[in-house]
């Protein structure tokens, strides 16, 4: 086996060589899964994740490891958010997400980054010891749920639910007891064009709101204003949802802190099917 010391930014490679690395390194991940160009491409959008910020491992011309990473601005960047880590089984025992980023940080800190984010799931502890190793430090405890939303009962008459093209996230911030996840972001909800918001009116009013990825059944973000809680809001939104798009849906990184969520999920027919932490490491 060849040791790699070769660590270059993702500037000069096509998207296929990306997505072959991406799904060899993930072919025996904790949660399987399989992606195709389009799929990462589309990530790679939803998630701001730019080639000459993130990193790779070659061996020649074989990308053997990568770490996919976005900013948080574009023009003004402070933080780096790593969207995707993995090293190819001929390659692993190295060391290499260590030496990637020993490499890169020197240069990110000149272009002013000062802090770097990650998501791991908590029960890839090989990947959790790396990543602590390496610098990173626990912040947030995230659950995720997953299932058919099977709720009984009519809908409180005067909810009436709307889809909203322009979406109100000045206003729906108020409605929300967590900072969101980088990928439930409103900035990253805006660049997934497959997003649908709806809101829920009581008399005029915006009482809470709802955003999916329509394609994929994934609830980006849900909350409910503080004064109508408890009146069947957050349940409407969720009925009206299952009933247009039907399926089984997903929502991740619901922080286990804020009160009621989970027993609110799991009210609704799903289920907390894995969790994850939320990694930084200032530099």
């Amino acid at each position: 086996m060849n040791i790699l010391n070769d660590f270059r930014n993702l500037n000069n490679e096509a998207t296929d060589k990306i997505c072959n690395t991406f799904n060899l390194a993930f072919s025996d991940y904790v949660v399987p899964f399989h992606l195709t160009n389009a799929v990462l491409e589309e990530k790679m959008k939803l998630e701001n994740l730019q080639r000459h910020f993130s990193i790779g491992a070659f061996n020649g011309n074989e990308l053997a490891g990568f770490i996919l990473q976005g900013p948080d601005d574009d023009t003004n960047p402070l933080m780096l958010y790593n969207g995707g880590t993995g090293v190819i089984p001929n390659f692993r025992g190295q060391q290499l997400v260590r030496k990637m980023y020993d490499t890169f940080i020197p240069s990110y800190k000149e272009q002013g980054i000062r802090s770097l984010k990650l998501e791991v799931i908590t029960s890839n502890t090989p990947a959790v010891k790396t990543y602590e190793k390496t610098g990173f430090e626990k912040k947030r405890f995230f659950q995720c749920f997953k299932g058919d939303i099977n709720l009984s009962g009519p809908m409180n008459p005067i909810i009436e639910i709307v889809q909203q093209p322009e979406p109100n996230w000045a206003l729906y911030s108020l409605f929300m007891d967590m900072e969101p996840s980088w990928s439930n972001l409103p900035g990253s909800i805006i660049r997934e064009v497959t997003t649908v918001t709806w809101e829920a009116h009581v008399n005029g009013e915006v009482a809470g709101f709802i955003s999916v990825n329509t394609p994929t059944k994934r609830i980006r973000n849900m909350a409910v204003a503080p004064k109508y809680r408890r009146q069947g809001i957050g349940s409407a939104l969720l009925q009206h949802v299952a009933t247009t798009l039907q399926g089984t849906f997903t929502i991740i990184n619901i922080e286990e802190k804020v009160d009621g969520m989970a027993a609110f999920l799991e009210k609704a027919g799903m289920t907390n099917y894995l969790s994850q932490y939320e990694m930084i490491m200032s530099i």
